[in-house]
């Protein structure tokens, strides 16, 4: 019998460390390394399998001041913000298994002065279907409950407010329902948030870094501060520190993420409440159950809770693997959704690679361009002419739409060409990224020799040159876009832009080619440049008409990217038909 429990526990051990094994922790640390270098983020990552840490990263500072640096480590701590939602959450599951409280207990037992207190139940709370409108984002600066230390006061404020809707008949994330929660949980437990936190919690868990209050938090020393980036790391104005934060049961943990890891994982093993208490938390079809939120990593649900204001967190368990992700950010750059999609790909050994510096990406590709080049010029110098390169304008619009159908695959199921715009396509730390960008530098290569090509043939059949000046942007904007790739607060935004003063080519040539002979290329040009303003006016009228322009921003923005491929393509028909006559009518009168 020994024998046997002794093979069973070794087994166990030895399962638990295979998987440490194969944990890609080179390519995580790749993947961090590189984060911190081309300052995209600063932060704290821990993951968890089995209830046991198997990495945890720090990347970054958690204080700038001047040239005086202190950098993160996997002990710094951050702003948990709405994830304390959960812990709440948690607590109040308890209190109903100690018969101290139901879901269906209604507001009225204790705070019968809010608005609609009798109908709405603790239940409706945890779901935030209460109707109670949220303190933090649905009042102004006037009635901010940010400072105000008394509850009374507070309850105040609370009461004299108009609910939303009535309670159960809508979802709408409120932090009033939180906040009133971990009012009840100090009435109930004859103590504060911060004891009740410790005495049910952090003591059961050892979490020894896990923090309320805002005294205590006052004294933690190694605590990240909040940047953002524009050049450089910067403070956020009158925010970097936490003293102007009501710390209250909607978001007032302060804690690691390591600490966060064992907290979620303990809950999914019923350390924290029962089996009939956690499938309570997870009951139901909706994205946000009882103080959890649902996410889908491909086919993969996770339970958690994001949080946010000034900085970032986020806590997600997926069942199925047993494992535990907590990211905490204090500079943010790449969208931290992004950042764990790509850690679950590599802790999941989906395919994912950390992109090459796009600056040497460029190098390879002009110095294989040059080359090629070179080559062509030496070896096929009679028939590289200008009319075969008018042949470009057809590859151009090709690979550009070719390498944008295959970037999107390559981005992942998340991906959608209705609502998703081209730009995400060229992110850093996707597959998507490192292909996008290659091939629109490829294709920026290829445009000089066509637009060259383009004014050479206007020249030589006098044609007006003015309308083929704009299409300079187009080289611009594709190479700029894959050595500066999104989101990039300065220089991408520049780059993407360019393409937008391309619409003056099509437009210039509308006004000023207005020969006989150059009807049909002013047709074309006529359609390109409507395709362009059409796209143009809906994106101007984005605050208009929000949920249209959000909904279908992939097709408005693709619209405008087929307005200047189209017109290539006009451009590159009508150069080669009239290339064609001109060598078909000197032919006729050498005949002659």
């Amino acid at each position: 019998m020994k024998l046997r429990t002794l093979f069973f526990a070794l087994l166990i051990l030895i399962s638990g460390h295979t998987y440490s094994q194969n944990l890609n922790s080179k390519k995580l640390d790749e993947f961090f390394n590189s984060l911190e270098k081309r300052n995209e983020a600063m932060g704290s990552i821990a993951i968890s399998k089995n209830g046991k840490h198997i990495y945890s990263k720090a990347i970054g500072y958690r204080t700038i001041e001047g040239k005086n640096t202190t950098p993160s480590n996997t002990a710094t701590h951050f702003r948990a913000w709405s994830i304390t939602k959960t812990y709440t959450a948690v607590m109040i599951l308890q209190l109903i298994e100690e018969g101290k409280l139901s879901l269906h207990t209604t507001l009225d037992t204790y705070y019968p002065q809010v608005p609609n207190a009798k109908k709405i139940t603790v239940e409706s709370m945890l779901k935030h279907r209460s109707g109670l409108f949220d303190y933090v984002n649905d009042t102004d600066k006037s009635i901010s409950l940010h400072g105000i230390a008394d509850k009374d006061s507070v309850l105040a404020i609370i009461s004299r407010l108009k609910p939303n809707f009535e309670p159960g008949e809508d979802f709408r994330y409120s932090n009033t329902n939180y906040l009133l929660l971990g009012y009840i949980i100090e009435i109930l437990d004859e103590a504060t948030y911060e004891t009740s936190l410790f005495k049910r919690i952090s003591s059961k868990l050892n979490l020894n870094s896990t923090y309320f209050g805002t005294n205590t938090i006052s004294k933690l020393e190694n605590i990240a501060e909040t940047y953002h980036y524009d050049r450089n790391w910067k403070p956020v104005t009158g925010e970097a520190n936490y003293s102007n934060h009501l710390a209250t049961a909607d978001g007032g943990i302060v804690t690691t993420p390591e600490d966060m890891t064992l907290f979620i994982d303990a809950l999914f093993n019923e350390r924290l409440v029962s089996k009939q208490s956690l499938n309570t938390m997870l009951q139901g079809e909706e994205l946000y159950s009882l103080g959890l939120m649902k996410n889908q990593f491909e086919n993969y649900e996770g339970y958690g809770h994001t949080g946010g204001w000034i900085s970032e967190s986020s806590l997600f368990y997926y069942p199925e693997h047993k494992l535990a992700i907590a990211y905490a950010t204090n500079g943010i750059v790449i969208r931290k959704e992004d950042i764990l999609n790509n850690v679950l790909k590599i802790v999941l050994n989906k395919p994912f690679a950390v992109s090459m510096s796009r600056n040497l990406l460029a190098l390879l590709v002009f110095g294989i361009g040059l080359l090629l080049f070179i080559v062509g010029k030496l070896k096929f110098k009679k028939n590289l002419n200008t009319r075969y390169l008018l042949y470009l304008g057809y590859i151009i619009a090709i690979l550009y739409w070719a390498g944008t159908i295959i970037s999107g695959l390559l981005y992942g199921n998340s991906y959608s060409h209705i609502r998703d715009g081209i730009p995400i396509l060229d992110s850093f730390y996707s597959n998507s990224g490192t292909f996008n960008a290659t091939v629109q530098f490829t294709i920026s290569l290829l445009s000089i020799p066509f637009i060259y090509s383009i004014y050479r043939s206007s020249k030589r059949f006098s044609i007006h040159i003015l309308p083929l000046l704009p299409l300079i942007f187009i080289p611009i904007y594709l190479m700029g876009s894959s050595l500066f790739s999104f989101p990039n607060n300065v220089l991408y935004p520049f780059f993407a832009n360019c393409i937008i003063l391309s619409i003056l080519s099509p437009l210039l040539a509308i006004v000023l080619w207005r020969n006989k002979s150059l009807s049909k290329i002013r047709l074309g040009a006529v359609i390109s440049f409507f395709l362009m303003i059409i796209s143009i006016c809906l994106i101007i009228s984005r605050s208009s008409i929000p949920e249209l322009v959000h909904t279908y921003w992939g097709i408005i923005q693709r619209i405008l990217f087929l307005g200047w491929t189209s017109w290539i393509v006009f451009l590159s028909f009508y150069f080669i038909e009239i290339s064609k006559l001109k060598l078909h009518n000197e032919s006729k009168l050498v005949n002659k």
